[in-house]
This record gives C-alpha cells, sequence and structure tokens, in this order.
C-alpha cells in the first residue's frame, strides 16, 4: 500500500518485442534482446556495430520437398561489414625536433630586426618566394598540422573500432549525392564509393554517412553521430589537426545538423567556431594569388576545395548568425568577392556556381541585417535616417541586379529559390522574421511598410506553396540553411496571419485571406501515411508508420504550429463576432425600451427621466448632440445642470444617447496572437465610419 506523501515511482516502460533477429545476432546464431535504444538490438549497441534487419524474416523450406514443388533460392547470406581507420598526428618529442625548434626561434629573432632596404627585403616574410621556404608563424610553433607534418598515429587502441554494414553505406553515399547541391560544400568524384572513400578520405566519409543516415531513419544515427564526434574531438581538441580534409567533414556535418531536433542544444554554434579556427589556421580568409591557370592540375583542384572550402564556411556561419542574432565570425571582404568570381569562372560545376549564387544573395541578406539592427540601438547616432534610407534602397538595388543575373537553370534549384523569396520577404518586413517577439519601442518600427507588409504576403505565400509541394524525399535533403529560411518564413506568415500593434495600417484581414496559413500548415503537417489527417492529442495530426526521420520529427512540430494557430484564430474569430453582435444592438431588441411601451398605449406621464443606459454622455454631449437650455419651448426642461435631462419628446426621449454610449462601452482592445490587438470604432450616426486599428 502506497504511503501518503511518498513520490510515485514512474514505472519503466517495457522493451518492444523483437520479432525476428538482426544480421549479426542472426550470424552468430544468439537471441536478438532490445537494446535501450528504439531499433538497435542489445548486443549491437555494446560492441558499435551497425543493426540491420531484414524487410522480414528468412523464408522458410518446406518440410518435406516434393517433386514438383519449385526450388526455392537459399536464404540471403549476411551483409558484408566494415570498419574505418583513422589516424591523428603523433605527439612530437622535444628532443628529436630540438634543432628544429632551435632553428626556427634564430630565424625569428633574425626577422625582428632590419639592417637595411636590402635586408628588409631579403628577410620580409611577405615577399619569400615559395621556393624558398613557408613565412614563419607563430603557429608553426604550437600548432601541428598534417599539411607540413608527416608522423601520426592511428587510433584503433583508443576503444573498440565499429562495424558498418557495407550496403547500407552504399545507400546512404547515393542519397547524399542527391543532399549534395543544397549545400555544395565538397566535390564527390563521379568513381567515389564507400571502400576508396574509407582509404582516402576517412572523416569526410563518416561526417556524410552520419548527416545522411539521420536524414533517411533516426534509428540508426546514433552510431555513425557518436563515433564522428569522438574522432572529432580527437583530431581537433587531442591531436591539434588542422587540415582541409577535417575542415570538409566538419562543414558537411554543420551543413546537415538537425538543429531543429535539438532545440535545447547549444553544440552546432561550437561546430561553426571550429571550423572558424580552422579557416583561419589554414589561411584560407586570407588574400594570395589566385592565378590558377599557371598551376598544375593537382595543385589547382587542391586550391579550388580550398576556396569551396572557404565560401561554404562563410555561408553556414552567415546564415545561422543571421537567423539566430550571434557575431559572424567571416565577414564578407574583397577577398571573399574574389574567391565568388574565381571559382565561378574555373569551375564548370554547376554546384559551385549555386554555392557561389548562394555566397552572394547571402551577403545583401546580412547587410540588410546589420541596417536592421542599426535601428534597435540607442547610441546610433552616427547615420540620419536619410542615410539609413539610402542604404536600404542601394541593397534592394544590389539585390535585385543578383536575381538577374542568375541563370535560368540555377534560379530554379531548391536552395536558390528559397534563398531568393527569403530574401525579398526580409527587405520589406526584417521585424517579423526574428524570432524574437518585436516590440513597439523598438526603432524597427519605422522599416515596416504596410503597403509592402501586403505585398509581402503574396510572397509568403509563394515559399509556402513550394514547400508544401515537395515531396517527403525531397524535403529529407534539406541543409540547415534551407530549414532555417523555412522557419523564419513560417514565423513570418503566423505574425501576418493577426493584428500588429506597431502597424496600424496593415490591413490582416486582407493578409489571412491572400496566406490562407492555415491550409498550408495543414497540409505540410500531414503525414505521408496519414492522407485523412487523423489528429491525436490537442488536435496535433498523428502519425500511423513506423519511419522517423528529420521531416517526419518536423511535421510533428508544424502540427504543434497549427493547433496553436487555430486556438488564436478562434480567438480572434470569437473577437470579432462579439464586436459585430454589438454592433448589432439596438434599444428596440434588446428590451431596455419596456418601460416605454405603456406611453405608445395612450398612458401619459407628466415628466420620464432618462434612465441611466440612455442618458446623454460627455462624449455625446461634446461631439454631435448640444446640451440643451432651460426653454421649455424646445421640448426639453431642465431644473438643475446635476439631475438628468428630461424629454417631452417621446422619440428622444427612448433614443437619446444609446448610440454614442454604445460606442463607449465597447472593448476598446482585444489582445489576439503575438500580443497584437483589435480596436474597432463605431459611429452608428455614420459620422466617422469604420477603422481597424492593428
Amino acid at each position: 500500500m502506497e504511503q501518503p506523501g511518498q513520490p510515485q515511482v514512474r514505472a519503466q516502460p517495457k522493451p518492444c518485442k523483437m520479432n525476428y533477429a538482426c544480421e549479426a545476432c542472426r550470424s552468430s546464431k544468439i537471441k536478438c534482446q532490445p537494446g535501450s535504444q528504439p531499433g538497435i538490438c542489445k548486443r549491437c549497441s555494446e560492441f558499435k556495430r551497425e543493426c540491420v534487419f531484414r524487410t522480414g524474416p528468412r523464408t522458410r523450406r518446406p518440410k518435406a520437398s516434393r517433386p514438383d514443388a519449385e526450388a526455392l533460392p537459399p536464404p540471403p547470406g549476411p551483409s558484408q561489414t566494415f570498419s574505418i581507420d583513422f589516424t591523428m598526428p603523433a605527439d612530437e618529442d622535444l628532443r628529436d625536433n630540438f634543432d628544429d625548434l632551435r632553428a626556427k626561434h634564430e630565424r625569428f629573432i633574425e626577422n625582428l630586426m632590419i639592417s637595411s632596404e636590402d635586408d628588409e627585403l631579403e628577410t620580409d616574410p611577405v615577399v619569400i618566394s615559395p621556393s624558398t621556404g613557408r613565412a614563419f608563424d607563430f603557429n608553426d610553433l604550437s600548432v601541428p598540422t598534417p599539411e607540413f607534418t608527416t608522423k601520426s598515429r592511428p587510433m584503433g587502441n583508443l576503444g573498440i573500432k565499429p562495424r558498418f554494414n557495407l550496403d547500407s553505406a552504399e545507400k546512404l553515399l547515393d542519397s547524399f549525392r542527391s543532399m549534395l547541391p543544397h549545400c555544395p560544400c565538397i566535390v564527390l568524384p563521379d568513381d567515389a564509393d564507400v571502400r576508396s572513400m574509407a582509404r582516402d578520405m576517412p572523416f569526410v566519409l563518416l561526417a556524410l554517412l552520419a548527416v545522411t543516415s539521420c536524414s533517411t531513419s533516426l534509428q540508426g544515427h546514433s552510431l555513425y553521430d557518436e563515433e564522428f564526434r569522438k574522432i572529432l574531438g580527437l583530431k581537433f581538441v587531442a591531436g591539434g589537426e588542422r587540415s582541409l580534409e577535417s575542415l570538409q567533414a566538419l562543414l558537411i556535418y554543420c551543413s546537415w545538423y538537425p538543429f531543429h531536433l535539438r532545440p535545447k542544444n547549444r553544440q552546432l554554434m561550437q561546430y561553426l567556431r571550429m571550423t572558424v579556427d580552422m579557416v583561419q589556421d589554414l589561411r584560407l580568409d586570407e588574400e594570395t594569388n589566385l592565378d590558377l591557370a599557371a598551376l598544375p592540375p593537382e595543385r589547382r583542384e587542391t586550391r579550388l576545395q580550398s576556396i569551396r572550402a572557404y565560401l561554404a564556411c562563410f555561408y553556414n556561419t552567415s546564415i545561422y548568425s543571421w537567423a539566430w542574432y550571434r557575431q559572424n565570425g567571416l565577414k564578407y571582404t574583397p577577398w571573399t568577392a574574389k574567391c565568388c568570381d574565381t571559382l565561378e569562372n574555373c569551375s564548370s560545376l554547376e554546384q559551385d556556381h549555386i554555392l557561389v549564387w548562394l555566397v552572394r544573395l547571402q551577403y545583401v541578406l546580412n547587410e540588410f541585417e546589420e541596417l536592421h539592427r542599426s535601428y534597435k540601438k540607442s547610441d546610433a547616432g552616427d547615420q540620419s535616417e536619410h542615410h539609413r534610407q539610402l542604404i536600404r534602397v542601394g541593397l534592394e538595388m544590389q539585390l535585385r541586379e543578383y536575381q538577374s543575373k542568375i541563370p535560368s537553370h540555377l534560379s530554379t534549384s531548391p536552395s536558390i529559390l528559397m534563398a531568393s523569396l527569403t530574401s525579398d520577404a526580409f527587405i520589406s518586413a526584417s521585424p517579423l522574421m526574428q524570432t524574437v517577439r518585436p516590440r513597439p519601442e523598438d526603432g524597427t518600427a519605422l522599416m515596416v511598410d504596410p503597403a509592402k507588409l501586403q505585398a509581402v504576403t503574396y510572397t509568403t505565400r509563394a515559399f509556402l506553396e513550394y514547400v508544401s509541394n515537395l515531396s517527403h524525399a525531397e524535403m529529407s535533403r534539406f541543409c540547415g540553411a534551407d530549414v532555417t529560411r523555412f522557419i523564419m518564413t513560417i514565423i513570418l506568415a503566423f505574425r501576418l496571419s493577426f493584428p500588429m500593434p506597431f502597424c496600424p495600417g496593415y490591413d490582416y484581414y486582407q493578409g489571412r485571406k491572400v496566406l490562407d496559413f492555415g491550409k498550408y500548415l495543414t497540409k505540410l503537417s500531414t503525414f505521408e501515411d496519414n492522407p485523412g489527417g487523423v489528429t491525436g492529442e490537442g488536435g496535433i495530426p498523428k502519425k500511423t508508420g513506423k519511419k522517423a526521420d528529420v521531416v517526419t520529427a518536423m511535421k510533428v512540430v508544424l502540427g504543434s504550429v497549427k493547433a496553436s494557430f487555430d486556438r488564436r484564430s478562434a480567438a480572434l474569430e470569437a473577437a470579432v463576432e462579439e464586436n459585430n453582435r454589438r454592433v448589432r444592438l439596438c434599444p428596440m431588441f434588446d428590451g431596455s425600451l419596456e418601460e416605454y411601451l405603456p406611453l405608445w398605449e395612450g398612458e401619459q406621464r407628466p415628466e420620464i427621466a432618462i434612465s441611466s443606459s440612455y442618458a446623454p454622455s460627455s462624449h455625446s454631449a461634446n461631439s454631435s448632440v448640444p446640451v440643451p437650455t432651460t426653454s421649455v419651448a424646445e421640448g426639453v426642461s431642465v431644473a438643475d445642470p446635476s439631475k438628468p435631462m428630461l424629454f417631452h419628446d417621446l422619440w428622444a426621449t427612448m433614443t437619446m444617447g444609446w448610440a454614442t454610449d454604445m460606442d463607449e462601452n465597447m472593448p476598446q482592445e482585444t489582445g489576439i496572437g503575438f500580443g497584437g490587438e483589435v480596436e474597432e470604432y463605431i459611429d452608428l450616426m455614420g459620422v466617422r465610419g469604420v477603422s481597424h486599428m492593428g
């Protein structure tokens, strides 16, 4: 019997029953037991083996073979597995490199002293030719990099080496090729397979397997993800490795990192800072000679890979700093523009051209974000409003120029199309495309134009129309930048569907009619295995199948957004209906004139005092109805100004003051949506008309 006051122990969920064994347990002929993670058995989880199940149990042969029975094929054997061998820089022994370390210090001391102009030219590290050696840097004394270090040691003795399924890895590699155009941070050779990449680019292979497994199924994602983070820590932190392969692998991991599945986890920003550190340590952000025609083919390809990695790093850090209000580690410089031009002119690959235009569009977005932040700074007195308007017009012209120069076959690619639509919307509605709630006291209200907001509704609808028509497989290829733009557009559409206090001129009713946001939320949150839209608790669409991937998780989140949108829409409609009901009130129908009905039947009363409900208020006396005097000829007699006015005219007695009192008694504001209000002033006398204040 439970004692009162004692905390109740939550019952542990029972493990799911395994209907059939995985390949590893079947080949070992042992019982396959469920593990702590869904979709992974206990034994595979302990031995860090990819747990692979067949589509069903094996076909069994008949007990008694008949001569006329067809010969069944033998049961399929277990799939092949492979492991990835990694190396990390070996710890240097100071006794072995003592002479080299002393020579570096002597050279550094000699470079400190300049005796003449000739010595200055000879010892200047900037003018040292590549044939004489690389310029000295303090990083040479502390950070060993594989670019200039040959010693390395294997990682096999650091723990259990995981075993991956070869067939599964080949499918993931093919899926990644279709994902790569969304963020082309690397070029994969056409003949590259799992075995060759495991030999030549093992860290890049592990990174793409980690991100692709998350896009296709969340069950098998943990093994690749844990292994990648472990190897990254050993290479970057313990070994101090700074190489182009490590940078490419980390860029792949950051580009498709499922941050929307881990909203409270800020590891993505840490990984992005690591990419910026690698770019700076490898000097990829420093201007050098870009005469690629004079380089050998191998060095030319390596140089293009470096430019591609630098631009991809800038693109990823810029998109996340724009969306989440973080400091951008890399700035758009003339060197960045030169790299874009070089990659566009020297590469014939379509994905390289996509990367170039994504960087240029993001640059305009970053500049406009800086202008948006300048409105929030209270001490930003160095720029006048006229100066800001000129900057705004110039950025808009720059965006239109970029959009006109994008080739037609690239303008329809998913990433460029979504980036272009997002840029159009952000230029006109930047205060609404942010994760924090906009405040009327901020200076960003000066950037909002009601006419432009009405035009933004059509741009937002075009974005939602495009994304809602994509299939499940196409949405699974979205990179983190695409998902970020999608989230910011959902926020914008949500806010455009309700009144906004800092923009009273915006017609939210017309905006709701154009957007039809509820229809798109229903379409985006409906699962393919639940076309009927069966809902669960809270009105959220329910998933009926067993498949779980990034798109499925995103649809669950959109279902929650739809439930919130429906609640706020119901509250808005109820408030409007209540206002309309109050407008339709009349003393002839609400029963307030029952006390005057005897007068119509012939009963006479000397004087009838106006009730408090219809006594003329100060508002009516000051605006449209003059205060009567004590003249009896006008049909009004007032004994005392402090007493209510008396009328001998029956119609004036019944109707005086009811319209203006209703105008005063109506609720002037209703909290709806993101702190918005609805204020509706009604003049039943036909003087002022109707005005909606948002």
